[in-house]
Formats: C-alpha cells, sequence, structure tokens
C-alpha cells in the first residue's frame, strides 16, 4: 500500500525527519494503520506541536525592551547610568544561560547602545561573573531600572516591581482594581438586562414621588383605592413642596 512503510523504517524515519526540515511549530509522528486486529503498517504523519512554555526571561527581556522604547526610543541615549539596562540584563541571561550569555548580551547591547564599546559592555560582563549572582526579584528590578507604579501600570509591566510601592501594596491595588472592574462588568449587564441604574429607579419611586400628598391622603388610603395617579404636573408641584419643606 502507498505511504505505508514497516516498523523499522518508520522509526528510522521519525529520528531523520526530527533533524530534517519541517513547518514552524508542526512534528512528526507515526501511527500504526490497522483493520480490525490486522496491522497493515506504520505511517508518518503531521501533528501540531504543543506551544513552548513561557519564558521568564524573554518576558522579562521584552518589558524592559518596552520600557526603553517607552523611555528613549528605538536607542538608549549616551548618558551616565544608561549601562544600568545592560547591567539588568546580563544579570538575568547570567541565570538563564550560565556561560552561554556573553554572546546574548553582547548583541542585546549592540542593538539598544550602539554607541557604547565593547569593552564596556565586557566591564558589565565581568562585573556580573565575579559575583554568584542569583536571580533579582521583581522589586529588585524595579529599583535598579527606578521603575514607578504609574509608568509600571501605563506600560502593563507584570513581571518588574515598582520602587515606590512594594509588592504586598500592589497586591491589594491589583484586587482593587479587579473588584471595580468585576462590578462595572456585573453593572453593564444588569442594564444590558434591562434593569434600571439606581437614580432612575429613586427618581420613579412612589417613596420620592409621593403621588397620595396630591390627593390630601395617606399613603395606606391612596393603596386601599387602587393607587390613582394625578397628572405629572401636580406629582411635580408636590415634589418641590416636599423639598422645600
Amino acid at each position: 500500500m502507498a505511504g505505508l512503510v514497516g516498523p523499522d523504517e518508520a522509526a528510522q524515519s521519525e529520528k531523520q525527519t526530527a533533524k530534517g526540515d519541517r513547518p514552524e511549530g508542526l512534528a512528526r509522528d507515526v501511527t500504526a494503520i490497522k483493520i480490525g486486529d490486522c496491522l497493515l503498517g506504520y505511517k508518518a504523519v503531521q501533528r501540531r506541536m504543543r506551544a513552548s512554555r513561557w519564558n521568564h526571561f524573554r518576558g522579562r527581556m521584552r518589558e524592559i525592551e518596552k520600557l526603553i522604547r517607552h523611555r528613549h526610543g528605538d536607542i538608549v541615549p549616551e548618558a551616565d547610568d544608561a549601562l544600568i539596562y545592560v547591567e539588568v540584563i546580563a544579570g538575568l541571561a547570567l541565570v538563564e544561560f550560565k556561560e552561554e550569555f556573553v554572546e546574548l548580551v553582547l548583541g542585546w547591547a549592540a542593538r539598544w547602545l550602539p554607541w557604547a564599546g565593547k569593552a564596556d559592555i565586557e566591564d558589565v560582563i565581568y562585573e556580573r561573573t565575579k559575583v554568584r549572582f542569583s536571580d533579582l526579584s521583581a522589586d529588585a528590578l524595579g529599583h535598579a531600572l527606578h521603575l514607578s507604579y504609574a509608568e509600571r501600570s501605563a506600560l502593563d509591566i507584570r513581571t518588574i516591581g515598582a520602587f515606590d510601592v512594594p509588592k504586598r501594596k500592589r497586591a491589594k491595588l491589583q484586587k482593587e482594581k479587579r473588584r471595580q472592574r468585576d462590578r462595572s462588568r456585573k453593572e453593564e449587564q444588569r442594564r444590558a438586562d434591562g434593569a434600571l441604574s439606581r437614580a432612575d429607579y429613586l427618581a420613579n419611586s412612589f417613596s420620592q414621588v409621593r403621588p397620595w400628598e396630591a390627593f390630601g391622603i395617606s399613603r395606606r388610603t391612596w393603596e386601599r383605592r387602587g393607587k390613582p395617579m394625578p397628572d405629572a404636573a401636580t406629582i411635580s408641584d408636590c415634589a418641590l413642596n416636599s423639598l422645600a419643606a
């Protein structure tokens, strides 16, 4: 049968295709072809690869680049504190890639700080390797980059903290924002379902309008008489008199 191969050939084909060219996001798999209990052979098929897990280093690097674009544009200008971005990237890359981090930092610095000499970048890299460096916390990164809470919120930065608002307070503020969003969403849903807002309800409620006063009777008597309604002008006059009183 065309397209079918033996089990040994299928295994060999799978090893070869693992190294061969294939569309991005696709992988080769081997499936058995059967009719009932009769094994006819094996067939190589393409399957969709599972998306790789979110990379913490890559996510932080992208947020640092977002911060740079917001503050400086496409290139970090030459300044005394400009190399702080390289120091942060070098620290993060060292933890993630160990001894292989040097080329990554050099390439990143050439893109964002093209005016910086290679010797200056290598000095930063050397400083990172002199000490036993551990991964920076979100708040430590926020302090290093002097990232304010307002700037963090405006740029929707999530993996880096803020120097002026500690983590615990940020969590409380975020919780309150979620509550506010939930309240707004529920309110919009009630309006879509036809429910009156509180202001509209009070404006039209009998306790505010007090139509029985237009007839000079009590509310209980008004209810026994079937809740008759006076004309709108009379109701408005009664409401104004109630407010004046």
